[in-house]
């Protein structure tokens, strides 16, 4: 058993919440191998402490009034790009409210090791601890941290201190793991896809209720797409690609899950495109529900891409979800999304920012019911037998009890 202090700066704050819910599965799947889990995230104002679930949860403060805890959680960038302004000067609170924290949950754990979620703030804050503390620790880095340091050169120098000292990285995608190692991480750095729980997210979920309450028409096939509404994510791609199909399958139904800052552009349009009545914009989803959003649907659809910044997402969990639920994805084939989605065989690629040839894709599964059937099967088996969080807690489990060995030899 190891005692492993895990600092983050998102967290589901309260039940139902859809910010960084694999960051908790993670630690509860830790904690089900039988590690001493304590976790150490930023207060926000929404933050129910009675929904923390098995793992103790540190929120910390570091501003007064607590109107003013904007920092993490998502909520400190702007359009998930750029740092908001009044961010940077909360970044000093921010940065000793962390410190102290984890300094303190670390002397009461007597915490082995340190596990940091994106190196930049919480990579910085793991390092100093550390350092004072003699305790190693080790960085998963989601794609936001890495392209920040790209963006700022005090930012990327701070990321090479800490990757240089760091025991372990994991990285969710290719790209993000080449950054990373440019910026000093070497040892020990592993890609290392993510995951779902396919008890959670399960073909069994499939609401018929649901789809009635959306559908004008029952027999009309569902196309899903869930996520935060900002560039990266795509929306405006998928709407361009959905105005194609429609076209030749005019009985298709585009569901839009997820609040951002696009959502009136995204609304304007979809009609513009003169599709807005086969498109539903869900809003929020409580995360609670999203099991069943992606089995009702018939096919689901990531539609990501690099915006016009350079940002870029590491590998949606939602995606896994997805294919837990034994649905057909469509999917860009951008960041980690390759890792677990083999072409035709459990998942269609696509290329990124491609509205023709991912309404392509779209139109030949929503005209192919059987291979929609055999890729979400595939894609289901896929999550059972490898993409898991029962799997990927094995392996950080392994990183860290590696970590550790390794201090307690010198």
């Amino acid at each position: 058993m190891l005692r492993i202090a895990v600092i983050t700066s998102s967290y589901p704050r309260y039940e139902g919440d859809s910010t960084a819910p694999f960051v908790k599965s993670i630690c509860d799947h830790l904690e089900k191998i039988g590690n001493d889990i304590e976790v150490i995230a930023p207060y926000d104002p929404v933050v129910n402490s009675e929904t923390e679930g098995h793992t103790n949860v540190h929120w910390f403060r570091y501003i007064w009034p607590k109107q003013m805890n904007i920092m993490g959680h998502g909520r400190s960038l702007g359009n998930d790009v750029r740092i908001k302004p009044f961010a940077y000067l909360l970044l000093p609170f921010f940065l000793i409210g962390a410190f102290l924290s984890l300094f303190r949950v670390t002397i009461k754990q007597k915490s082995d090791v340190i596990y940091a979620h994106w190196v930049i703030p919480n990579g910085f804050v793991a390092a100093l601890v550390s350092t004072l503390r003699g305790i190693p620790y080790m960085i998963s880095l989601h794609g936001s941290d890495i392209y920040i340091t790209k963006t700022n050169p005090i930012f990327a120098a701070v990321a090479k201190w800490v990757f240089r000292r760091a025991s372990g990285v994991t990285s969710c995608s290719p790209d993000l793991l080449q950054e990373a190692i440019k910026l000093g991480a070497q040892k020990n750095s592993r890609l290392l896809a993510w995951g779902a729980d396919p008890e959670v997210f399960h073909p069994e979920k499939r609401n018929l209720k649901l789809r009635y309450e959306i559908l004008d028409d029952h027999l009309k096939i569902m196309v899903v797409s869930i996520g935060r509404l900002v560039f990266k994510k795509g929306f405006d791609t998928l709407l361009q690609a959905m105005s194609q199909v429609l076209k030749k399958c005019p009985k298709v139904h585009l569901v839009v899950g997820g609040d951002g800052p696009l959502i009136d552009d995204l609304i304007i349009e979809a009609d513009s495109l003169g599709i807005s009545s086969q498109v539903t914009f869900i809003g929020h989803i409580s995360w609670n529900q999203v099991p069943g959003y992606l089995a009702t649907a018939d096919i689901f659809v990531l539609p990501s891409k690099r915006d016009e910044h350079g940002n870029v997402d590491g590998l949606p969990t939602v995606l896994l979800e997805a294919m837990s639920s034994g649905t057909a994805v469509v999917a860009s084939n951008i960041g980690g999304v390759g890792l677990v989605i083999e072409h035709n065989k459990n998942g269609i690629l696509v290329p990124p920012n491609n509205a023709d040839l991912l309404a392509e894709a779209i139109i030949n599964l929503v005209m192919d019911e059987n291979k929609r059937f055999h890729l979400g099967q595939a894609a289901r088996q896929a999550v059972e037998d490898e993409y898991n969080w029962d799997n990927v807690s094995l392996s950080i489990a392994e990183m860290l009890e590696m970590a550790n060995k390794h201090r307690l030899k010198k």
